[in-house]
């Protein structure tokens, strides 16, 4: 699997995946909702079509069963947060 787009990985995490019955995915929260294949490797949506590859629906499916690859790209993407200072700021 290559390493995922990071455009479409940051628009992914805004994604809702919902397992169906017949195993498949619906992906929604973008414009419209999509169906992803219950290998997780084939997408309706024009983007899949088109591009062939990991669309935004594929790579949301992949956070949400926690794809390590997925979430290793994610992790180059969001900074890792400053530890809190346990001191109080001084007052002017």
């Amino acid at each position: 699997m290559n390493p995922p787009d990071l455009g479409r990985l940051a628009r992914a995490v805004h994604l809702d995946a919902v397992r169906l019955v017949n195993g498949a995915w619906r992906v929604a929260g973008g414009a419209s909702a999509h169906e992803v294949n219950a290998e997780g490797t084939r997408c309706d949506c024009t983007d899949f079509a088109v591009h062939g590859g990991a669309c935004k629906h594929l790579l949301a499916v992949r956070l949400h069963t926690g794809d390590p690859e997925t979430l290793a790209a994610l992790r180059a993407l969001v900074p890792l947060p400053r530890r809190a200072s346990l001191r109080r700021p001084r007052l002017p």
